[in-house]
């Protein structure tokens, strides 16, 4: 059945036409045996008519009605009657061509029938009628629903995309966020530096190299603030410029995490901040997933140097307990798959084959 109707959606709609036509007009000629030249005439005229129904259905029904009417055909008027259901917007118009579909098809106006032969041929003339009108009806109703469910679904990919833009803009003010605390603490240092240098030194020279030291920190300091407070806007001003955590801090988060985890870090020791920052999220966003969505679960924390990549992953089991129901929008993944972009690396989430869930970062060594 589904092999039928992708082969009629496929078809091109003026062969579609054609076959109609055809078929509508063979069902004129077979009946010339009993017919005239006049019923032959309105036969192929009914049979053109259908070739417009796509654009002017009501002229179609009008040219299909001499053969209904005074021919020997009615499947050219059923079929221009299921193309006016299915395009016309009017219901009136709709209502009236039935109307006029089921008088032509009737017998009783023409011939002089009892009552009790001219039910079977209302019967009958009833179901032409309205047969196709509800087919029509029912054919438009799914194509307006069609085009709405289309419609909804570009609508939500949108929304999808325009979150996913919002949740990567917010991770990359994070970042400078934190590269802004980490820098700032930094540079104090070097100013404090400076400072004890020039009270200790007897040398004018490097006196004067450390004042400008301690004036270039001091104005850098200055301009990071102002940075980091157009970042954070006025809701944040109250917020305290603390170092950020990094995997001197795993040890504390995981104990904290109230699961049962297993770890196994073997990570450089050299790795800059930043990517300690990343790999400290990653695991924690892992954590955060695992008492989300899989509780009662074993988690596996492993970290380890693979040939040209660092790779960080958080694996755990099937849950043993049902999960909370709380809502998921994925933002914790798409803020990893940032930092992961800006490192030059790749994340990646999903499935285990029993059952679990695995979230892996990997960034060049």
């Amino acid at each position: 059945m589904n092999s039928v109707y992708r082969l009629f959606a496929r078809t091109p709609p003026i062969v579609i036409d054609l076959i109609l036509a055809g078929l509508a007009l063979t069902d004129g000629l077979l009946s010339l045996w009993r017919t005239t030249d006049t019923d032959t005439i309105y036969t192929i005229v009914a049979a053109a008519g259908l070739l417009l129904r796509r654009r002017v259905p009501y002229l179609a029904l009008a040219l299909t009605l001499p053969s209904l009417f005074f021919g020997a055909s009615n499947v050219a008027a059923i079929i221009a009657l299921y193309t006016v259901a299915a395009l016309s917007k009017s219901r009136i118009g709709v209502l009236v061509a039935a109307v006029i579909v089921f008088v032509g098809n009737t017998s009783f106006w023409a011939e002089s029938l009892t009552v009790a032969e001219s039910v079977p041929d209302i019967i009958y003339s009833l179901m032409v009628a309205a047969g196709p009108t509800a087919l029509g009806l029912l054919t438009r109703t799914y194509g307006e629903l069609a085009r709405r469910v289309t419609e909804l679904s570009i609508l939500r990919d949108q929304e999808r995309e325009r979150i996913s833009d919002e949740v990567r803009a917010a991770e990359r003010v994070q970042l400078a966020r934190e590269m802004h605390d980490v820098v700032s603490h930094q540079v104090s240092l070097i100013s404090v530096q400076a400072g004890a240098l020039q009270v200790r030194s007897a040398d004018p020279e490097v006196k004067e190299a450390s004042q400008t030291i301690r004036r270039l920190a001091s104005r850098t300091l200055e301009e990071l603030r102002q940075m980091v407070l157009v970042l954070r806007g006025p809701a944040d001003e109250g917020v305290s410029l603390t170092p950020q955590p990094t995997l001197a801090s795993l040890e504390e988060l995981i104990a904290g995490s109230g699961l049962d985890v297993e770890t196994s870090l073997s990570l450089p020791s050299d790795l800059s901040p930043a990517v300690q920052r990343t790999f400290y999220r990653t695991i924690q966003e892992g954590l955060t997933n695992v008492r989300k969505h899989a509780p009662g679960a074993r988690v596996t924390v492993r970290g380890a140097v693979e040939r040209k990549e660092i790779v960080v992953s958080v694996t755990n089991s099937a849950p043993t307990q049902p999960a909370l129901d709380l809502p998921s929008a994925r933002h914790g993944l798409l803020g990893l798959a940032e930092r992961a972009d800006i490192h030059g690396g790749s994340s990646s989430a999903g499935p285990t084959p029993d059952g679990g869930f695995e979230l892996e970062l990997r960034v060049p060594r």
